[in-house]
């Protein structure tokens, strides 16, 4: 009984035990439901924050088949965004480090580093930098801008789908 305590208080501490809840969040019951969350800006909003360059910002799960990065300490998401004047969607992969209510995230192909943090019903990102290619050619890194920090809430898997 002591040592099965010993090891429970072990993971708590480690964090271990909580491994799970963003990537709980994120996980769907099947390939077709995984939760979209996103954010879309109207116009007031941008004109409120005229240094934001991101008009909409969405983030899902990606499932892979490599087996060891799609489990709760290590998954992997996709992001994109839109720019305003900018009709190309930047979009990249990133493998997060699940850890309790929040995950470290890396852009593959060196594309930056975010943390997602449970909030609520939604999902708070935030950048570090974040530089991704589009079709025309590569966004600028978000975090020298007002594009450091969204909210994103649940929503339609449109507002997900890949470019």
């Amino acid at each position: 009984m002591r040592a099965a305590l010993i090891i429970g208080m072990t993971l708590a501490a480690t964090g271990v035990a909580e491994a799970g809840p963003v990537f709980d969040r994120l996980t769907g019951s099947s390939v077709r439901t995984d939760p979209c969350f996103a954010r879309a800006y109207d116009a007031d909003h941008l004109a409120r924050n005229p240094r934001q360059r991101v008009v909409r910002f969405h983030l899902v799960r990606a499932r892979v088949d490599v087996a060891d990065e799609n489990r709760p300490q290590r998954f992997t998401v996709r992001v994109g965004f839109r720019l305003r004047n900018d009709r190309d969607v930047y979009e990249t992969n990133a493998i997060c480090t699940g850890n309790g209510t929040l995950a470290d995230c890396s852009g593959e192909g060196d594309t930056g580093v975010f943390r997602v943090i449970l909030a609520g019903e939604a999902l708070r990102v935030e950048v570090e930098r974040l530089e991704v290619e589009g079709r025309r050619g590569s966004s600028p890194d978000l975090a020298r801008s007002d594009d450091r920090v969204f909210l994103l809430r649940p929503a339609a898997a449109a507002a997900c789908a890949a470019g």
